[in-house]
């Protein structure tokens, strides 16, 4: 994973890459500056309009950053800052602002990510492979930021009835094997073994498939980026009479019982766990799925021992 880099040291690499560059090439590469420059008046914008919302300069607990770097919300103080609850939150001024945000941010995302694959393409001539680790971090932290901005937009969506569930049956082996084909790369890559187990006694599931299969695979990817290489990884479906269960179960980091009073909060994450602060993330995902969940007349379940590893579970109606 190429190493974050702050607004500062970004703009500094473009004003490079502009100097050298012929002048048409240059003007390109000014626009470039110029739309970056102009995300983070739109952050710091964010940062006062929240005054109720606790904002951490450094991710460092606090400490007062000595890079240059655009202030972020820290995710614990953002949940307890909200001035409604999460499940309010479509209805809340805070969800109209978060609106405000999405439509704001994602134009200049999508043109400094395009601008920075082109220059990774060689539109600008030939790179070094520095400059190409840092293009690949710019691709990243934007690649981030658009997570961020569609899991809050869908939340908002739903909250309000504008997502339309289209419930279905299906073969829990559908779901379970369209999963693994989506993850079997990267399980792959971290050396893990993952077992498919399906009883011939299960009977067909009734939800809408698409974002069940979403909400397996965010499960099962958390699996594998959260099991140290070489794990074990179990992918299961059972039959509980009046609904299917899907398990994902690992021997990975676990739970403490203080994360599982936590699991499924909107924007809290495990951050005590070393793995836990190699991926970065929002922790919107599992509260996405619970709320979900909820509305396909299913529920997210889990459990796990530190250092053992932790079973992650959800049902879905029988058809």
């Amino acid at each position: 994973m190429a190493e974050l880099i702050t607004h500062k040291q970004a703009l500094e690499f473009l004003g490079k890459l502009q100097e050298a560059a012929p002048p048409t090439t240059a003007e390109k590469l000014s626009q470039v500056a110029n739309l970056l420059k102009a995300l983070v008046d739109e952050n710091q914008r964010l940062v006062a309009r929240l005054p109720d919302v606790s904002f951490d300069q450094s991710g460092l607990g606090g400490q007062k950053s000595q890079t240059g770097a655009v202030p972020v919300v820290s995710v614990a103080n953002l949940s307890a800052g909200l001035s409604h609850p999460p499940e309010k939150l479509a209805d809340s001024p805070s969800g109209s602002l978060l609106n405000g945000v999405n439509e704001s941010l994602r134009p200049p995302l999508i043109a400094i990510r395009g601008r920075a694959e082109l220059v990774q393409a060689g539109f600008l001539g030939a790179i070094t492979p520095e400059q190409d680790q840092w293009l690949q971090s710019i691709q990243e932290n934007t690649g981030r930021a658009f997570s961020l901005l569609d899991t809050i937009q869908q939340i908002i969506a739903l909250q309000r009835g504008k997502v339309r569930l289209e419930a279905v049956n299906f073969l829990a082996t559908d779901l379970m094997t369209e999963a693994w084909n989506r993850l079997r790369d990267k399980s792959n890559a971290a050396g893990h073994e993952i077992n498919l187990e399906v009883p011939t006694s299960v009977p067909l599931a009734r939800g809408d498939f698409y974002h069940a299969l979403i909400i397996l695979a965010d499960l099962l990817e958390n699996a594998i980026l959260y099991t140290p290489p070489g794990g074990h990884i179990r992918l299961l479906a059972d039959n509980l009479s009046s609904h299917v269960l899907f398990s994902i179960i690992d021997n990975g980091i676990g739970l403490t019982p203080e994360d599982q009073a936590h699991v499924g909060q909107a924007f809290w994450r495990g951050d005590h766990h070393k793995l836990v602060r190699q991926h970065p993330g929002s922790g919107l995902r599992l509260y996405l799925a619970r709320e979900l969940l909820a509305r396909m007349g299913g529920e997210l379940i889990y459990s796990g021992q530190p250092g053992q590893g932790s079973t992650f579970s959800f049902t879905l109606p029988v058809a």
